[in-house]
């Protein structure tokens, strides 16, 4: 079904209303720098960002980030540390997946965000958001109620993780209460007694209310169990929302929920995979987004299907421009009633190629890529509030069609996006200060090329680093094609 994202807002509002003032005065939300600790293959690591500050007090242009490394060095943590980052923020349980990111031999992952706000009236803040991660086994009771419906036959395993999210330190600099503010805590987590720090600041989120502050402390435990965060948590926010006052600091967390909830889309390797299973295609349009199961047709109501015909129809205008000859839309099959009893039809996802068609399912695995993510492209083309992040995104695009569109998204886009990338064309069409390059050293896992002049081939810079190594970090764990011919013959004789 088609979920809308007008109508998520309005359930948003109703249990986090903004005030009209405050609705009027949202910010352009920016990551401006990534900081990881113990996650995967990164002991340490920071990202500055450009965050296409154009002019201040306000106004942003195009930001990018393209993150360049061998196979196991950090590209993909970047992105599952940003999943982890929506996930938290929109108030929801972190996948047990993810407990596999604590570093091997570590007890806990630790990472921090900041962001940079810019809002309507001139005023610019700074928004610090850490946390920390730690894998923690499964109850007993845990494990058979994940495994209630197995058959009787399944052994479930005994060593099933999930993760807590703990130690949650929120800290706010900027333009606020009619001044410049220096840095400091809002939230910090880590103080079991005390998370909101002065007595002011627990006045601002709980009044004088002390069963608020009660509720609270039970409502950290809690959520704790169920992997989410406290202080984006439903509880949490309503307790805010009924007992404290409306001051700056409720509403940064308001703003940050609506960002992640709204503006703020993750594509990893594990959504690609199900295009590439051909299970499904997810959509997504400025009214929420619709996945499409791409294994055979699917029961529209009427309203939906005109709605997602002219989606596709504004869709195909581009990837006609990226694919010559390519367009896409929806034909109806037959008509048919929905499972609320709506009157509907049934209906395939085509693609069309002079003159003929077929089922898109039979297309590319890049083709169907590329299809699923270009709504989010164009939206973060158009829309300076939009982030969007993906991994491997040149995975089946044509190198000169992916340097098509980084530079046309560098030249003239509004909104920030993040990739990384084996493909190494963008190196020669966009600008060195957005591109970011993993290193052999998990202490120091990224960082910006030195000393590289404007008529630099950035490509050829790269593999001349890789050969050479002449910047202070080491880009590349070097092979010999010798041992690797050699491996291959011991084998296959192995294999005999």
């Amino acid at each position: 079904m088609l979920v809308n994202r007008k109508e998520m807002t309005m359930e948003f509002q109703e249990k986090f209303l903004f005030t009209k003032e405050h609705a009027d005065n949202l910010p352009t939300v920016r990551i401006k720098k990534i900081e990881l600790n113990n996650f995967k293959s990164v002991k340490h690591g920071e990202i500055l960002m450009d965050c296409g500050k154009q002019f201040v007090p306000y106004g942003t242009r195009s930001d990018i980030l393209g993150v360049y490394g061998q196979n196991g060095s950090g590209k993909t943590a970047l992105i599952e540390a940003l999943a982890i980052l929506r996930t938290i923020m929109c108030g929801r349980s972190v996948p047990n997946v993810y407990a596999e990111c604590i570093s091997v031999n570590e007890k806990f992952s630790r990472l921090v965000f900041t962001f940079d706000l810019q809002y309507k009236n001139g005023e610019v803040r700074e928004l610090e958001y850490a946390f920390s991660l730690e894998s923690v086994r499964l109850t007993d009771e845990e494990i058979q109620e994940r495994y209630k419906d197995a058959p009787e036959s399944f052994v479930a395993p005994s060593d099933v993780c999930k993760v807590r999210v703990y130690d949650e330190v929120i800290k706010l600099v900027g333009d606020y209460n009619g001044k410049k503010n220096n840095k400091q805590i809002i939230i910090d987590t880590s103080v079991d007694n005390a998370p909101f720090g002065s007595a002011p600041k627990l006045r601002d989120f709980v009044g004088k209310n002390k069963e608020a502050v009660s509720e609270l402390m039970f409502n950290k435990k809690t959520t704790a169990e169920k992997s989410c965060s406290f202080i984006f948590n439903n509880n949490t926010l309503k307790i805010f929302k009924d007992t404290g006052e409306y001051s700056v600091y409720y509403q940064v967390l308001l703003e940050m929920r609506y960002f992640a909830m709204f503006y703020f889309f993750v594509i990893d390797t594990k959504s690609s995979g199900f295009i590439r299973l051909n299970f499904a295609l997810r959509f997504y349009t400025r009214e929420g987004f619709f996945d499409f199961d791409s294994r055979r047709p699917q029961i529209f109501s009427n309203k939906d299907f005109e709605h997602f015909s002219n989606v596709l129809y504004n869709l195909s205008e581009v990837l006609t421009q990226l694919v010559p000859g390519l367009k896409i839309g929806l034909k109806k099959v037959s008509d048919a009633i929905t499972k609320k009893g709506d009157p509907g039809c049934e209906v395939e996802l085509m693609a069309y190629r002079n003159g003929s068609e077929m089922p898109l399912r039979y297309e590319s695995d890049g083709v169907r890529k590329m299809i699923s993510v270009l709504s989010l492209i164009i939206s973060a083309y158009n829309d300076q509030s939009i982030t969007l992040a993906i991994d491997e995104f040149d995975a089946g695009i044509f190198e000169y069609l992916l340097g098509e569109i980084l530079e046309i998204f560098e030249e003239s886009g509004m909104g920030q996006f993040i990739f990384t990338s084996h493909n190494l064309r963008p190196l020669e069409v966009i600008n060195k200060k957005f591109l970011v390059f993993t290193t052999t050293n998990p202490e120091n896992r990224y960082f910006r090329l030195k000393n590289i002049a404007a008529t630099n081939n950035l490509r050829d810079t790269y593999f001349r680093e890789i050969i050479l190594g002449e910047q202070e970090e080491q880009v590349y764990n070097k092979t010999k094609s010798f041992k690797i011919a050699a491996s291959m013959r011991k084998a296959r004789l192995s294999n005999e």
